[in-house]
């Protein structure tokens, strides 16, 4: 098949090209940029890992090398991360100690960032959003400093927008359901808090928009043949807890610093009639999009402009026959519905934690690009497109490049001084009997210490330690 001429298919393979260019360079410092465990995300990159690992291997989320507190489980709600647990926790049983966690971890996620920089331009392609448009989403997603965060990170906030904008994508090719289509539709919308337990909040709006679009409450049949496939994936998932853990909660059991007390202290609905709360979010969320991804302020205000040159447009029209020339195809206005109820579950129902931002910027990316796809189509503005690509390709390529590409020299000094430390306080505190030394070691350099299997590492990230000395070493004891 020969490769299209057109001016816009080239100029869409060469944004793809420079994304990918870009993102190659972002990799150069996978590994020391930012510090391991250090950043935005203190300890959660180790952490996160070990509790993965720990389902993979013994079916239960729990963090093992904890001390200080009872052993804790997550509950139902955070304790369900099973395609994680496939998904890291695989291959760090696999690499690891030959490998660090953090390394295996963050390879892991360069690999989703991989996929959904794939996906972002095939579904917006699949919405027929132009290849010019459709490859610059995904160029103003890779020159942004979020992007570098999220892919740079043992976290699964990745993870957590593609599936979420797959998710939508699945829901938007049904379009007559059948009781199995809704069973099924159920069954995925509560499953996919195995990849990440925000699923279950921020993915409620595309339930919601399905819902709707559906007019579920016209059959009650198709309503309880989703109810029944909701149902039928709480039970699989409560069963596959309980055979892990041995208990049956929804929020865990044991220590008192539990993974929801300070996760629903942050969440904006909770405190609804707080003026300063609410105002306080908004700000929030405006600043994490200015400094982490202000592609979204670019097309939100080229979406404005669009709108206003339209509603002039629609005055000017005579007849009732013009105006209906200005559709939109039944995938985009779901899609769109998706953007907007998703997006308000995430101002409401998340914490403003700068690392959440890449939930919901992929679906954010591509509402946007459905909506100036359909404003500059009914518009007489040819010209739009290819200023656009002017625009969307070479001014940020050459503007953005620079503060996107980490600088690895810090990073990697504080690395090798790290690794050549950990190895010498490892080998200093080795016991001379036969019993393994046990070191208590804080967040920094933790993955370095647990490649050490002559030791037993302990940690109190996220556990209190008792309060007396006399007691710590009892404890340690």
């Amino acid at each position: 098949m020969r490769m299209s001429r057109d001016p816009r298919s080239i100029a869409a393979y060469i944004a793809l090209v420079a994304s990918l260019a870009v993102f190659g360079m972002q990799l150069r410092t996978l590994y020391t940029v930012p510090v391991f465990d250090a950043a935005r995300w203190g300890g959660d990159e180790t952490w996160l890992m070990r509790e993965f690992v720990h389902q993979a291997q013994h079916g239960v989320l729990i963090y093992p090398e904890s001390f200080g507190e009872p052993v804790r489980t997550n509950g139902v709600l955070a304790g369900s991360m099973w395609g994680n647990a496939v998904i890291y926790g695989v291959p760090g049983i696999i690499f690891s100690p030959r490998f660090d966690y953090v390394s295996i971890g963050r390879t892991v996620t360069a690999i989703l960032a991989l996929l959904l920089i794939g996906s972002l331009y095939f579904i917006a392609r699949s919405l027929k959003i132009s290849s010019i448009l459709s490859a610059a989403l995904v160029l103003l997603m890779v020159l942004s400093q979020g992007f570098v965060w999220a892919t740079h990170s043992t976290r699964y906030d990745l993870l957590t927008g593609l599936v979420l904008i797959w998710y939508c994508y699945y829901l938007s090719t049904i379009k007559l359901p059948s009781s199995r289509q809704l069973f099924f539709a159920g069954f995925i919308g509560i499953s996919s808090i195995c990849f990440s337990p925000h699923l279950l909040t921020i993915s409620l709006g595309a339930s919601i928009a399905f819902l709707l679009s559906i007019r579920i409450w016209r059959n009650p049949a198709r309503l309880i043949s989703w109810i029944l496939g909701s149902v039928s994936a709480v039970a699989i998932l409560s069963i596959a807890y309980v055979i892990g853990s041995g208990e049956f909660s929804l929020f865990g059991h044991g220590g008192t610093t539990g993974i929801f007390s300070f996760v629903l202290s942050e969440v904006p609905i909770l405190r609804p009639f707080s003026r300063n709360v609410q105002l306080s979010n908004l700000q929030e969320r405006f600043h994490l999009i200015h400094s982490d991804l202000p592609g979204i302020i670019t097309l939100v205000a080229i979406s404005i402009f669009l709108i206003l040159l339209l509603g002039v447009r629609l005055r000017q029209m005579r007849s009732i026959a013009e105006a209906l020339q200005i559709g939109i195809a039944q995938k985009q206005k779901f899609f769109l519905l998706c953007t907007a109820l998703c997006t308000l579950s995430w101002l409401l129902l998340e914490g403003s934690r700068p690392y959440y931002l890449f939930h919901i910027a992929p679906l954010l990316l591509i509402g946007f690009g459905i909506l100036i796809e359909r404003m500059q189509e009914s518009l007489p503005l040819r010209w739009f497109e290819e200023m656009a690509v002017i625009f969307f390709i070479i001014v940020p390529t050459v503007v953005g490049t620079p503060y996107i590409i980490p600088n690895s020299v810090l990073g990697a000094s504080i690395a090798h001084d790290q690794q050549a430390a950990v190895s010498q306080f490892l080998r200093d505190a080795r016991s001379t009997t036969s019993q393994k030394s046990r070191i208590l070691f804080d967040v920094a350099g933790l993955d370095r210490a647990l490649m050490d299997t002559s030791s037993q590492v302990l940690t109190l990230d996220m556990f209190q330690p008792p309060a007396k000395a006399e007691a710590l070493v009892n404890k340690l004891r």
